[in-house]
């Protein structure tokens, strides 16, 4: 008879009464463990010691002189009572199964086997239950070896031990010993078998291959199952939850904001139908919200709102979670939210966020099979929270840590699957961050290499590829190395931002991109100067500044030369055009439309002398922008401030000047905070005189310092800087400022104490880009019988914004324009009645007030009746005949800080869509000005032989200073002229 036969009486507890007792078997056993715990090695007694103590309690309860006098010695010392039956048998259990494990004897695994599930079951409920659960987990796993259906066992087994981990007390010194039990029974588990085409398998091999049409192939799978009439719950939650996660995994890889909110609402969708249906399981409840903690980091991590974050948050917590924490599925949720928790500790550097987030993806790590797809995702999650962690502490330990986990893992450079790149981008990161710590160059060196590495890798993660261009750019001229950094710079701005912005994107998701982006092409442009390479520069800034513009002007220029070359292939380029122009077009249209697009001009790049089609302009080209004067591109950058001067040439094309200037992108950065927030004081009514003084002295002080060290260098290198002679006509100058320096007038920087500007040296235009300028200038004017003029004038604020009082007044300045006209007044001028009406006319006057979104510059806007015309809805327009806009609504040319290089404002989306020439303004404008400014504009532009806007608006300004209540430049220097 065995001790398990008699597990009912083993203790007096369980009897009674001594007599009732299986005394015998009870003495039995023990003489047999003690035995055996005398002769085994030191590292195989502790579970035949612990048998010995525990039957030696029962038998010192009922007959103390038969118990061995050192072990009655160690009773009376240390008297801990009898131990509850299943203790007992745990312990006699887990010496026979170590024991039969090491000989691999059949019989003694099942036995003990059995011994351990009795305890297990007696023990429920009481502090010893995970360890013994865990421990059968154990048993299990060896009946797979020795019994039939081992793939059954392995299961139970498995399933037991994260059972024992999922209700393990906080901070138990066991984890540790568990983990690693459950980490070397994970690490023979063989890779999980999907069906051919389920959803599940073109997942795994995405993450795998990074395959895009892979994740294509499950949306559509799994959106089938969803709609089909058979599916039921909660099979269709589930199915609908899935669909979440693939959606938002595409959203990675593409960047469509589409496929983000899609996976949000779906996801919200399934945890609404839990809410109205109970039947929802936690396992389902739990994996929903653990999807949409995702879903919603990517949002918080595109567009920066704290409330999406906080949203991520919740839903990683979500009490479903630690229901199912015995889930095979565990280890993904916790890794889940230590994605959240480390984003939350960027944020809030809330130590014990990153600490948990450690704890969470150390677990992660141990209890996933090295086979599962996403084990790898889970170490180099972990290593970034250790890089996290270890940067804001300057610990080093931390850094080694993250060092040791991803070496493995980026494999060999020849490696291009997903989980590669991610490690070698991660590993960079932990070596840069080493470097700055410790001042170790080989650390940064060997950043550089692994930066490399991944930016040429021949992948589809087209983000993580130019972030890592991006870096091997910086990194290589930290060291010096300015032919590896030009080489870097040259692949991230000619190859990868194009394809980063694909035409495939909306809008958007295109700006959502940039964002997340560095300034690369001013960092580019300073590589550049180092290397002696001035034509290179202004290339490098024209490749990655106006990315969004220059990509929408390519879809709106003119093409006579391709229709005399093949009519039809013309027709069908410009067809295509429009779609991809046209609004409210889904993903799968723009994705269609945009492979149209490439393989179109891919044709007609075969005709002869169309090698160039839609190539972004050389320095061949570029140098034509000085065709009618100087043209001032200003960098911008931590690196490097100076200008590129490209003046026009007596004997042929513009040339180029490299000229520095002696400031800092900080200074610049300061001084345009410092002008922003003088010029919102001195526009407001309230602000009292004392600090009126002050905000004014602050503004002409920054107009100073822009003559002295940014305008005043310029002017006197290109030999304008003097007084020009009585009846001597000012020469134009196109200014292209970079960064946040578009934010200050530079046309209004004070030149000397005399107080002359920088207007009475030059008529000022300002271009976003070289390639825009000339974009307008190879489009004819139309010819003056064309010429129409559309009037708006809205007085549609509300309470939020003061009356306009000189509307009508404004509207009358308009008439001097000739030509068919048309006048949109307050609630006639709707939205979509404005947006109609500049589709018919060549000029247009827009007087209403306007709104900057600094952070969302496409959200800036104009007011109109009954709502809104933004700037991301102005993009989607064609106008091929538009010439002339007039924009008297507040920062209408003020270009957002977000998106600095990308030069969006209102003035520019008037520009996206066709108009040649806008005039706008940096700053609100006083009310009662704008008749006046605008009638002496157009006077001048009626006249015989008009002088064209620039001029036109210079000499109104002229006007504007001679008129005793606007001579101030916070008046008349808001007004700036945008174009050729």
């Amino acid at each position: 008879m065995t001790l398990y036969d008699v597990r009912d009486r083993l203790t007096p507890d369980q009897t009674g009464a001594a007599a009732d007792l299986a005394f015998d078997e009870v003495y039995l056993a023990a003489c047999y463990y003690l035995a055996r715990s005398r002769h085994l090695p030191e590292e195989q007694r502790e579970w035949n010691v612990n048998a010995t103590r525990f039957l030696f309690d029962v038998v010192h309860a009922v007959r103390p002189e038969l118990v061995p006098e050192d072990l009655r010695e160690l009773h009376e010392r240390d008297p801990q009572g009898v131990a509850p039956a299943y203790e007992i048998v745990h312990a006699v259990g887990v010496a026979l199964f170590l024991g039969s494990v090491e000989e691999g004897h059949k019989e003694g695994i099942t036995a003990s086997t059995v011994c351990l599930l009795w305890a297990r079951q007696e023990a429920e409920g009481t502090p010893s239950e995970p360890y013994i659960t865990f421990n059968v987990g154990s048993a299990a796993l060896a009946m797979a070896g020795v019994a039939g259906e081992p793939r059954k066992y392995r299961r139970v087994g498995l399933d037991h031990m994260r059972r024992a981990l999922a209700s393990l007390p906080d901070g138990d010194p066991a984890r540790a010993g568990m983990l690693a039990g459950l980490r070397q029974a994970l690490a023979e588990e063989p890779p999980a078998v999907h069906p051919d085409d389920s959803p599940e398998a073109e997942v795994s091999a995405y993450m795998r291959d990074g395959s895009r049409e892979r994740l294509d192939r499950a949306v559509d799978t799994l959106r089938a199952a969803v709609d089909a009439p058979r599916t039921e719950e909660p099979h269709r939650s589930r199915r609908r939850a899935e669909l979440g996660q693939v959606l938002r995994m595409r959203f990675e890889l593409t960047g469509e904001i589409a496929d983000l909110e899609a996976s949000i609402a779906v996801l919200e969708t399934v945890l609404g139908t839990a809410v109205e249906n109970a039947a929802l399981d936690d396992e389902t409840l739990a994996a929903t919200s653990s999807f949409l903690g995702l879903a919603r980091l990517d949002r918080y991590q595109t567009f920066g709102q704290a409330a999406d974050l906080e949203a991520a948050a919740e839903a990683v917590h979500h009490p479903a979670v630690a229901r199912a924490a015995a889930s095979a599925h565990h280890a993904q949720r916790l890794t889940n939210r230590a994605a959240v928790l480390t984003a939350r500790f960027g944020r809030h550097h809330d130590l014990a966020d990153i600490t948990q987030a450690i704890d969470d993806l150390t677990f992660a790590v141990s209890a996933t099979p090295p086979s599962q797809h996403d084990h790898p995702v889970m170490a180099i999650k972990l290593a970034v929270a250790l890089l996290e962690r270890g940067t804001h502490t300057e610990e080093p330990g931390d850094l080694r840590a993250a060092e040791r986990l991803l070496r493995p893992l980026a494999g060999d450079p020849s490696d291009a699957g997903p989980h590669q790149l991610m490690a070698r981008l991660e590993l960079g990161h932990v070596l840069h961050a080493r470097a700055r710590l410790l001042g170790d160059v080989k650390d940064l060196a060997d950043a550089v290499d692994q930066y490399e590495v991944t930016a040429l890798a021949p992948a589809q993660d087209i983000r993580s590829r130019l972030h890592c261009a991006a870096l091997w750019g910086m990194g290589a001229a930290e060291l010096g190395a300015l032919e590896r950094s030009r080489t870097a710079f040259d692949l991230a701005l000619s190859d990868l931002v194009p394809k980063l912005t694909g035409r495939a994107l909306g809008r958007e998701s295109q700006e959502a991109r940039l964002r997340e982006l560095p300034s690369l092409a001013t960092v580019a442009a300073a590589v550049s100067i180092r290397a002696g390479e001035v034509q290179e520069a202004l290339v490098r800034l024209e490749q990655g500044r106006g990315v969004l513009l220059a990509q929408a002007l390519e879809l709106r220029g003119r093409h006579d030369d391709l229709r005399v070359a093949d009519s039809g292939l013309a027709d069908r380029f410009e067809r295509v055009c429009a779609e991809l122009v046209a609004s409210h077009r889904s993903p799968q249209q723009r994705r269609r439309s945009a492979g149209d697009f490439d393989s179109l001009v891919e044709e007609i790049r075969a005709l002869t002398n169309f090698e160039h089609f839609q190539r972004p302009p050389a320095w061949e080209k570029l140098r034509d922008a000085a065709a009618q004067g100087p043209v001032v591109v200003i960098n911008v950058s931590p690196q490097a401030c100076f200008a590129l001067l490209l003046t026009p040439s007596t004997d042929g094309p513009g040339t180029l000047e490299h000229l520095p200037l002696q400031v800092t992108a900080d200074d610049i950065a300061a001084r345009a905070e410092t002008f922003r927030t003088a010029v919102a004081a001195l526009v407001d009514r309230a602000t009292p005189g004392p600090d009126r003084y002050l905000q004014d002295r602050a503004m002409k002080d920054t107009l100073r310092w822009l003559g002295v060290h940014i305008a005043g260098p310029v002017l006197d290198r290109l030999g304008l800087g003097r007084n020009p002679l009585p009846g001597e006509p000012l020469p134009r100058l196109w200014w292209c400022p970079t960064g946040v320096l578009s934010l200050l007038p530079l046309h209004a920087a004070l030149l000397d104490q005399d107080g002359a500007y920088v207007q009475d040296r030059v008529v000022s235009s300002y271009v976003p880009t070289l390639g825009s300028l000339l974009h307008a200038r190879s489009r004819p004017a139309p010819s003056p019988d064309r010429a129409s003029l559309l009037t708006v004038a809205v007085d549609a604020a509300g309470q939020a914004y003061p009356r306009l009082a000189a509307l009508d007044d404004e509207l009358t300045a308009a008439s001097h324009m000739p030509g068919r006209r048309q006048r949109l007044r307050d609630t006639e001028a709707t939205p979509d009645a404005v947006l109609a009406a500049l589709r018919t006319h060549t000029h247009a006057h827009l007087a209403c007030h306007g709104v900057r979104d600094p952070g969302d510059p496409s959200h800036s806007r104009l007011l109109l009746s009954g709502g809104e015309l933004t700037l991301r809805e102005l993009a989607t327009e064609r106008l091929p005949n538009a010439e002339f806009a007039y924009l008297s609504a507040c920062h209408s040319a003020a270009a957002g800080e977000e998106l600095a290089d990308e030069v969006i404002s209102v003035a520019s989306a008037f520009q996206l869509c066709g108009y040649r020439h806008v005039i706008g303004s940096l700053w609100t404008v006083q009310d009662a000005m704008g008749p006046l400014l605008a009638r002496a504009v157009y006077r001048n532009l009626a006249a015989p032989d008009g002088p064209g806007p620039a001029y036109a608006l210079h000499r109104a300004v002229a006007e504007l200073r001679a008129h005793g209540d606007y001579d101030d430049p916070l008046f008349w220097a808001s007004v700036i002229h945008s174009g050729p």
